[in-house]
Parts: C-alpha cells; structure tokens; sequence
C-alpha cells in the first residue's frame, strides 16, 4: 500500500479520490486480518479505524463524524490528518513462500535481517518441501527478497 503521503496528494493536487479510496479498502482489509488476541492488537486496529475515519472525513464527513463519536465518543478533531511512522513498519520477520517447482508448497517465518543463503537453507529443511525434492536433483534456487523461494528440481 502506498504511504498515506501519497492519499495526500490523491486528495490534494490531484483529486484524485478514487485512488485514495482504494488505498483507504486495502488498509481496511488489512485492519480486518489482524489479530485481535491482546489490548495491544485491538489498540492498533483502533488506531487504524481512526486513521481510515480521517483520511475518509473530506469525502463523506456526516458519516466519518457520526462513527468517530460512536467509537470515541468525542467531536471529530478537524484538521488532525494522519501521518506515518516509519520506525512501526519495520518487521522482525517475515513471511516468505517456498515454491518448488512453480508449485507452492509452503510457507515459513524468517528474521527479517536474514540473507539469501539462510532464506534458501530454511526453505530446504522444510518437511513439505523435502517431501517434493526425494529422488530429485536441485537446478536452481531462486530467492526473491523478502517475497518467495522457488526450488526448481527434475
């Protein structure tokens, strides 16, 4: 998702509104797959339900204003736009698919600080990828940053 600089510019210079839309629908569904197990996971969804309702206020404001006291239970602070913090978007792991074959065949967490060469030797110690590698030879590894893992094997 594009940084909410960006939204700003969609509303901005460029009026651009459906655009800013669109980001405001891929933060919500993020919002909506996050966990909710702890005070500090609600707190971030919170946080984010309050971030959509602002960038939201310059399109539909009757409506932003009205949810904003549902949820808050006080006036709609006009004028507060949201801005990022960069330091909260870093990750100490991530996510990477490992595909053999062009298949995906599983999916594993890695620090985020490891390199190529522990991305491919975590892929490999898979139980379900060493299911599909048994009596094959490996002809490539392919490790896309932070993405993926492809094993190709005859």
């Amino acid at each position: 998702m594009k940084p909410i600089t960006y939204r700003t510019d969609d509303y901005g210079r460029r009026q651009t509104f459906n655009t800013a839309v669109a980001a405001i629908m891929e933060l919500c569904n993020e919002l909506g797959r996050h966990p909710r197990d702890t005070e500090q996971d609600r707190a971030v969804v919170g946080e984010g339900v309050h971030a959509v309702l602002r960038m939201l206020w310059p399109i539909t404001p009757h409506l932003c204003e009205y949810l904003w006291r549902q949820l808050s239970g006080d006036a709609f602070e006009e004028g507060a736009w949201p801005s990022v913090d960069d330091s909260a978007l870093d990750r100490d792991e991530l996510e990477i698919v490992i595909q053999v074959n062009g298949k995906v065949r599983g999916k594993m967490s890695v620090p985020a600080t490891a390199d190529s060469t522990e991305i491919e030797a975590l892929a490999k110690d898979q139980e379900n990828v060493q299911r599909f590698l048994i009596d094959k030879t490996i002809k490539k590894v392919v490790v896309v940053p932070n993405k993926l893992v492809n094993i190709v094997a005859q």
